[in-house]
């Protein structure tokens, strides 16, 4: 597996666990009880709340870079 790989598997990983932690935070501000919803439920539904707000990816993007994940271009250029 690249790097490159990597970096984009840590992005979709972090985005997909902020989209599943604010779905579940509407779920329960509704009064649903979580282990009343399925875990595949959860999860289509955070897909398509993901969808509806690209700017969590750079969000991940961003945190994915902090966790050493993703290389800054001033390191790219020096490894060149």
């Amino acid at each position: 597996m690249t790097r490159d790989e990597l970096a984009g598997i840590a992005v979709r990983v972090l985005a997909q666990q902020v989209a599943r932690k604010r779905i579940k935070e509407q779920l329960r501000q509704r009064g649903v009880k979580l282990s009343y919803v399925s875990a595949r439920e959860i999860i289509a539904q955070s897909k398509a709340w993901l969808r509806e707000h690209p700017e969590i990816v750079v969000e991940a993007r961003a945190r994915a870079e902090a966790l050493g994940y993703l290389a800054t271009q001033m390191t790219q250029n020096q490894s060149k």
